[in-house]
This record gives C-alpha cells, sequence and structure tokens, in this order.
C-alpha cells in the first residue's frame, strides 16, 4: 500500500555555507536538435553588427521568388520586404551577407541607389517618410549562400539529394535579405520556389500552386497568413515523395489538420520511416490537448527530409534526418513554444528549447506505447546530463548572445531547461493549473514573442501564488542540491530531517520548494512531500509505524543527487525552552538553557553563509556569544545530545 501525504510544518532550520562557482560547462550532449545540429560548425562566437535603423520599421509581408537546385547553395531571385514605419524614415536598411550579389532594389516601384557594409544592404530613400507610412523594398540578388544559412548534398544510405535553409538563429541573412530582430514577425508571407521538375520544394503554410516553368522545371508557390519569425522562414528542395496523412483533433472535430511530408523518393526508406512519421497524427492531437489547438490548423504541418543531423522546426514544416520519435515530437512541440511563441530574446531560448524537450517527456508520458523507451528512464537521463557539470543557468546571460553553442547548450538550455519544467509541475501540485497555464500563455503571447518573466507572471496569475524563488534557484541561478535525510521514530510520529549542500553554493546557496520522499516501513510504503524553506528542517507526522528506509525524490521531480541517509535517533527540537537576551543585540547575547543541553552552536546570516561555528562545553547554561557584525536579521542554531534549537537574533 502507498500512501501519499504533503508535509509543510517547519520544526528546526540551519543554513549551509558558500563554496565557490565553477566554470560554465558548454560541452553537448549526444542529442541532437534543432539548429544545434550544426553547431560543429558555429564553434566561434559570431559577432556582427545589427543597424538600429531596423527598429523603425515593422515587417507587414515578405515574399521570395527564388530559384534552388537540390545539391547546390546557388539561388537566384528576388524578395519583396512590405513595411510599416514606425520612426521617421530616410533609408531602408536590411541585414543581408556581403557575397551575395545584389543586382537592383527597388522602392516603390522605382529603381534605387544602394550601398553595402558589414553584411548590411542601405537604400537611401527619395524622402524621409512619416511614422505611418508604408513601402515596399525589392531586392533583385544572387549567390552562392553561406553553408552556415543553406546546407546542400547527399546522402549515400537513401538516394537523398537536397538542398535547405536553416537560419536559426542569425542566418537567415545568408539567403535572403533578413530583418533579425525576433520581436518583429512577419505578418504574412508567399515563398516561391523554382526548380527542376524531378525535384518537389517544400516550405512554410498552404502550397496554392505548382506551375510549370521553362527548362522542365516547375515553380511551388507556398503562402502562409500566420505571423512568422525570420528565421522560421524555409525552404527544402530535393529528390521528394509526397505523403499526405491527417490528425483529427477533437477541438475541430469532424474537421481535421493534414499533415504533409516531403521525404527522400526511396520505397524501402518509406517504408522503414512511414511508422514513426505516423505518430505525428497521434501527437499532434495529443498536444492539442495540453497546449491547445494547434496554432497554424488553418494551413498544414508537416516535415522536409534533409542530412542537418538533428532537425529544426521551420513552422508549419519541420525539416529534419532520422525521423526518429523524439525528434517528431520536439520539432512538433516547437510548434507551439518557438513558432507560435517566440522567445523575445535568445536570453530566453527556454521558451523554445525547454519547452519542445518536455514535450518529449509529454508525450512518452501520455503516449507510451509510441516509444520504446520509458518517460521515467528519460527524466532521469536527462537529469544525469545536467547534473555532469556543477554550474550553469538556463537563462543565456547578455555576453552570451551571440554564442551559438552557449545559446543552444544541449545540457542547460535543452534538458535542464526541460527538466525545471517537470519540476515547475510538481510545485504546483496541480495538472489542472499546470497545462491551464500553458494554454493561458500560449493564448495570451499568441503569434508574438515573451520573456521567461511573462510565463512567470502567467503561472503566477493562474496559480495565485510566487514563483520568484522557483525562477531565481532553477533559471536564473545555477547548479543543483544534494539531498541528505536523517530519519527515525519519535514518539507516535516519524520524523525527518532535511538537509542540502548546492553544487554552485555562491550562485545559489539553497533551493527551496517541494521534495517528495518515499518513507518504507514494514507495513507499507508512504510518500512525504514537504516544502523545505531552509535548510536542515525538520519534519514530523504522526504514524504508528516504524521507518526502515527512505528514498530521496522517488519520482524524479527534481534535479538532485541523492546523499546522506542515515537512520538515528532524531533530535527534539527545544528552540522554545532556550532563553536568549538581548534580543535586539547590541554586540553581546546571551543563552540560557538547562545543563549540558547541547554541544554545538553556529551563527549564520540570512543568506545562509556560516560567520561563526562554537562548541559548547559540557555542564554549561549560559553561553555567551559576541555578536559584532552588521545590522540584520540572523540564525543562532544549536544542537547535540539529542535536542536542537533555532533562535532569530537581530543585531542593532
Amino acid at each position: 500500500m502507498l500512501r501519499k501525504i504533503i508535509l509543510f510544518l517547519l520544526l528546526s532550520v540551519s543554513v549551509t555555507n558558500l563554496f565557490a562557482q565553477s566554470p560554465d560547462d558548454r560541452e553537448p550532449s549526444c542529442r541532437e536538435k534543432c539548429s544545434f545540429a550544426f553547431s560543429n560548425q558555429r564553434e566561434q562566437q559570431l559577432t556582427f553588427f545589427q543597424s538600429p535603423s531596423m527598429n523603425k520599421y515593422d515587417i507587414n509581408y515578405l515574399k521570395l521568388d527564388i530559384s534552388v537546385e537540390a545539391n547546390s547553395t546557388f539561388i537566384e531571385g528576388t524578395a519583396l520586404t512590405r513595411a510599416f514605419v514606425v520612426q521617421a524614415l530616410d533609408s531602408f536598411i536590411i541585414e543581408f551577407k556581403n557575397n551575395m550579389t545584389v543586382d537592383s532594389v527597388f522602392i516603390n516601384g522605382n529603381k534605387r541607389t544602394f550601398t553595402r557594409a558589414d553584411d548590411h544592404l542601405k537604400v537611401p530613400l527619395p524622402a524621409t517618410l512619416a511614422v505611418g507610412n508604408s513601402f515596399d523594398a525589392l531586392v533583385y540578388y544572387r549567390g552562392n549562400a553561406s553553408s552556415d544559412g543553406v546546407f546542400a548534398g547527399t546522402m549515400a544510405s537513401n538516394g537523398l539529394v537536397y538542398t535547405a535553409s536553416l537560419s536559426e538563429s542569425y542566418q537567415a541573412r545568408e539567403w535572403f535579405p533578413a530583418k533579425q530582430l525576433l520581436k518583429d514577425k512577419i505578418d504574412s508571407a508567399d515563398i516561391w520556389i523554382t526548380t527542376s521538375s524531378s525535384n518537389k520544394a517544400g516550405s512554410n503554410g498552404l502550397l496554392k500552386a505548382i506551375v510549370d516553368k521553362p527548362g522542365n522545371k516547375k515553380q511551388y508557390q507556398w503562402k502562409t497568413r500566420y505571423p512568422m519569425a525570420y528565421y522560421l522562414v524555409s525552404f527544402a528542395v530535393g529528390n521528394y515523395m509526397e505523403y499526405l496523412h491527417y490528425a483529427k483533433p477533437a477541438a475541430i472535430a469532424p474537421d481535421s489538420i493534414l499533415i504533409q511530408d516531403y521525404i527522400v523518393d526511396n520505397p524501402t526508406f518509406f517504408a522503414t520511416t512511414k511508422p514513426n512519421l505516423d505518430k505525428t497524427p497521434p501527437f499532434l492531437e495529443k498536444l492539442s490537448e495540453l497546449y491547445g489547438l494547434y496554432p497554424f490548423h488553418r494551413e498544414k504541418y508537416g516535415h522536409s527530409h534533409a542530412n542537418i543531423g538533428g532537425g529544426m522546426e521551420h513552422q508549419t514544416m519541420s525539416t529534419m534526418s532520422s525521423f526518429a520519435t523524439t525528434i517528431i515530437a520536439h520539432e512538433l512541440g516547437h510548434q507551439w513554444f518557438g513558432d507560435n511563441v517566440t522567445c523575445a530574446t535568445w536570453n530566453h531560448i527556454w521558451i523554445n528549447e525547454g519547452f519542445a524537450s518536455y514535450t518529449e517527456y509529454l508525450m512518452m508520458e501520455k503516449l507510451p506505447a509510441l516509444f520504446t523507451g520509458t518517460a521515467a528512464t528519460f527524466m532521469q537521463n536527462v537529469h544525469n546530463d545536467v547534473m555532469a557539470s556543477a554550474s550553469g543557468s538556463v537563462f543565456v546571460p547578455d555576453a552570451s548572445l551571440f554564442d551559438e553553442n552557449r545559446i543552444f547548450s544541449s545540457r542547460f538550455t535543452y534538458n535542464k531547461g526541460g527538466a525545471i519544467i517537470h519540476t515547475l509541475r510538481f510545485e504546483m501540485q496541480d495538472d489542472a493549473k499546470f497545462f491551464q497555464t500553458l494554454q493561458t500563455f500560449q493564448n495570451i503571447y499568441r503569434d508574438s514573442v515573451a520573456t521567461a518573466e511573462d510565463f512567470k507572471a502567467v503561472a503566477e496569475s493562474v496559480c495565485g501564488r510566487s514563483f520568484t524563488d522557483f525562477f531565481n534557484q532553477w533559471y536564473y541561478g545555477q547548479g543543483y542540491p544534494t539531498v541528505n535525510v536523517d530519519y527515525g521514530k519519535v514518539g507516535d510520529s516519524i520524523q525527518l530531517r532535511v538537509s542540502q549542500t548546492t553544487s554552485a553554493p555562491s550562485v545559489t546557496p539553497l533551493f527551496k520548494g517541494l521534495y517528495e520522499f518515499t518513507i518504507r516501513t514494514g507495513q507499507g510504503d508512504t510518500i512525504v512531500i514537504v516544502n523545505v524553506t531552509a535548510n536542515n528542517q525538520v519534519f514530523k507526522f504522526k504514524s504508528p509505524r516504524t521507518p526502515s528506509g527512505v528514498v530521496i525524490d522517488p519520482n524524479n521531480w527534481i534535479i538532485n543527487k541523492t546523499g546522506s541517509i542515515t537512520t538515528a535517533t532524531p533530535s527534539i527540537d527545544v528552540s522554545n525552552d532556550v532563553t536568549m537576551f538581548p534580543n535586539p543585540s547590541p554586540g553581546v547575547t546571551y543563552l540560557k538553557f538547562p545543563r549540558n543541553w547541547f554541544n554545538h552552536l553556529e551563527l549564520y546570516d540570512v543568506t545562509g553563509k556560516l560567520l561563526r561555528r562554537e562548541n559548547i562545553p559540557n555542564g554549561t547554561s549560559q553561553f555567551t556569544l559576541n555578536t559584532e557584525y552588521a545590522t540584520g536579521l540572523y540564525f543562532i542554531r544549536m544542537w547535540g545530545k539529542g535536542r536542537n534549537g533555532v533562535k532569530k537574533l537581530v543585531i542593532q
């Protein structure tokens, strides 16, 4: 029999001391997701200038009309940008790599002169445009796109010949004139791709037409009317076959959503890949229940095939190579977290990758028959990878905003990012509110951008409580706790003393929040959930049973290591029987208690820093403590001989 008890009774406190922080570990794990799949080609930190003039206009519409062939990075065509002026504008400036040739530029149909510098295209306007005006900028261009943003090649294993874009995080400018600012989503787009008739061309939105072109070519005309971040604009060209199937979310029954897959035209490969592709509809249907209706349900979802190592969540048509079940789930999760709601800055890539990574876990939990592994094993492996580094935050600091290895850190962005969402779910203790939080967040920030602070505000509104400690510890903070437990029987109760050390104590000295323990007894197991608010807390609950063992965090809710688990006769809390005077203290204070009650005394400040440790001599009944410290609140902890006590001290 398994019983579950939630206990919030605080009986005794102490605080940990602090240690030095170890450096970030940025080495990726073997999991390859999203644009991190090609991190080997992006080993150096990006450094480039982005003109502030791009903040003076918002893009309403983009039309790309380009010619591309499989196994070639050469692109030729036009890019039409329609924009709305939000600050007085005398020049149209947009990012575009210098190696790409610009043949001509037209503003509102009139040919204009232009200059190139610092991977920007600058076009002076005939007159300054006032706020509220709009304009069209049409760029004719050609060139061999850099392999940072466009990948071309073959796969000998299945015969695939392909060319595909991959623009996250700053590589859209490699193949079309792009405003690479996350906050300015492109409201709608047409993407027309002309290629040889032996190829197919996939992209965002709906395929509106396939038009025959001279030279035995075809033009694939794709249209999307959902706002889209610049790096999600995509194409994939290859010797593809088309596989059509459908998802049927309950929210739009009896309607369905098209799943359109472009994969190599190889019957053997299709036969082995189809079972995984066929998991897409049940994934989409389940995620529509958990996150809210698939955000692009009026268009489609699908996959295009390219040898990019992992996958990339291009809006409505993800690009991937292996079609592994976890990658299919991950990239589909991005359609909500990353595409519908995009991180407002790369500092908060957690909005994209943390939730997509947790989508993998959720699909294992909710649809276990579709996986060979288990959700529990998956989470344990994630925790093990995170704890291979003593430090490192999910939040990406400003200094790393052009370091793609840090932005797409497998350990911190993906694994820790996903794991702390699992912890937040546990902290809420209410799955209905957890998924309500996710759906509310999707609704509020639909077609827009958001930060972790935005998500935190939604969670606090839904749950009616603060998550400041949680985010300070797990998102902005670093490291993880090693949890220790002393347990025993005291009268008619089972008593636990819970303590912890942390791997990065100078940054995060204590991980507060709910912790789960399984208490073993001869009459069965009991699950206890306690609220840790300080170190060395003692928790009691009435039970006729005698404990025989304890398991820390049996369900892997929290990134942690198991420390010591010891059975002992727990000490009795006698805090109320200790007299302390004067309090507030002017520089010295006295503690009175019955003779021979304690062996040790420690003084801590409110941050958990140990200031002083004293041995209490045998026979002592009054102890004099020097309190010549800065004004503020302190804690005195006494223990030994089967007793413990904590007193709050104010120093004036």
